[in-house]
């Protein structure tokens, strides 16, 4: 198990996580600066998802795409970035040999891009074709319209991709001034984690020095958010094949002592095929295909939610059935299925982190939203030391029906209806 680490303070203030790792011959390179969708304004709802996406279309030292994608792709390496409501993260995993390739490859996608304005405008129709895509897929629009009615009308219940409107109003100018304000040396995070060859640690460092020359300035702080605190719902009536519904309560912050307790009740309520939800709503009524819960947090909240897939005239069923779930764990936990729960969340861990990106994505991101790292037996240990009160108290304290929060997408469900249902 990994859990070996050195930190490094940069000039710029740029905090590096080098996790060294000799048993394979890869190498991850990874950076994420503290900022994503809640930081934004109405206006330009959306700006960080394209920010992320220009960084790939063209830099002074590789102006178009495809020589940027042929600069990692051409040694076998693998690169992506990706967008949250509270960070944006850019990697490339490359065979131990190009190291510097890798560094100098994410470097310049976040000091080199040239935003040009033709390019800016081909990828805001891209971008407005993945918005579409996603429009598309009934499941995805459930999850964000529950995240929506959960915290409410404001950045953090907004959708991440922002709306048409704003993403087609988001101006180069834009851009360049929410990249200097946001990405800044002590606004980011970055990690090396795998096998660094002949370099030694102070030499990974020095090399990262070089090449992520970024001001060292802290970023502006996001506006704090008026959360929505009562039960709400949200229904969207559209023809499908199936209705999705996604149904739970809020949950608790990155740095809450909650946090392990609450993921291992969503655990035994419905992240496994062992787990309470799919036995009882796919084993035992035939309900659906797919049930699942699961947890996340964000800065000051977070969420518990089942989502399931299921036949539409089954839907008054399902939501009485995953509610009577949700009754029931409060009432009792058993030893087994803690120990059960434990054991399944380690083992993912331990697997996932066998990835240098994935481990590399761990330390990342715990050092970015809480300040503190747990290496991989710490956070194992965590888990591990949820007692049966524990999990008896959160899925008391969390699983609050006044606080009850309902999205449904499909052709049936009106408003009289599950008003009816959660009678």
């Amino acid at each position: 198990m990994l859990n070996t680490y050195s930190k490094h303070i940069l000039k710029n203030d740029l905090r590096l996580i080098l996790v060294p790792d000799e048993s394979k011959d890869v190498v991850t390179t990874i950076i994420a600066f503290g900022v994503g969708s809640r930081y934004e304004d109405e206006k330009v709802a959306g700006i960080s998802h394209v920010l992320e996406h220009m960084h790939f279309k063209g830099t002074k030292k590789r102006p178009t795409p495809l020589l940027i994608s042929e600069f990692i792709e051409g040694v076998g390496g693998e690169n992506n970035a990706f967008t949250g409501k509270e960070y944006t993260g850019y990697y490339a995993k490359v065979a131990t040999k190009h190291l510097e390739r890798s560094i100098d490859f994410v470097s310049d996608l976040l000091t080199g891009s040239l935003f040009d304005p033709v390019e800016l405008e081909k990828e805001k129709d891209v971008i407005l074709q993945e918005l579409d895509m996603y429009e598309d897929q009934p499941m995805d629009v459930a999850g964000s319209r529950f995240e929506l009615a959960l915290f409410g009308k404001n950045s953090l219940g907004r959708d991440v991709i922002g709306y048409k409107k704003s993403i087609k109003a988001i101006s180069r100018d834009d851009l360049i001034k929410y990249r200097d304000d946001y990405y800044t040396g002590g606004n980011a995070v970055a990690v090396i984690s795998g096998n660094f060859g002949e370099l030694s640690d102070d030499e990974v460092a020095d090399l990262v020095q070089k090449y992520f020359i970024f001001s060292s300035n802290n970023a502006p702080k996001y506006p704090e958010v008026v959360l929505n605190t009562k039960k709400a719902h949200s229904l969207v009536t559209k023809k499908t094949e199936q209705s999705q519904l996604v149904i739970g309560f809020p949950g608790c912050s990155h740095t809450d002592p909650d946090h392990y307790a609450l993921k291992i009740l969503a655990s035994i309520l419905g992240g496994s095929m062992s787990s309470r939800m799919f036995t009882e709503i796919r084993e035992k009524r035939g309900l659906a295909y797919a049930v699942h819960t699961s947890s996340s947090s964000f800065y000051e909240t977070g969420s518990i939610e089942t989502m399931a897939g299921v036949p539409h005239a089954r839907v008054e069923e399902t939501i009485k059935a995953i509610l009577a779930e949700y009754e029931k764990i409060k009432l009792d936990v058993t030893t087994a299925e803690l120990t059960r729960a434990k054991e399944y969340i380690s083992g993912r861990l331990l697997i996932n982190f066998e990835d240098s990106t994935d481990l590399a994505s761990h330390y990342l991101l715990d050092e970015l939203l809480t300040g503190e790292i747990d290496t991989p037996s710490e956070l194992v240990g965590k888990y591990q030391k949820v007692s049966l009160d524990d999990v008896r108290r959160v899925a008391k304290k969390y699983l609050d029906q006044s606080k009850l929060t309902l999205s449904y997408v499909g052709p049936d469900l009106t408003e009289e209806k599950l008003n009816k249902i959660l009678e």
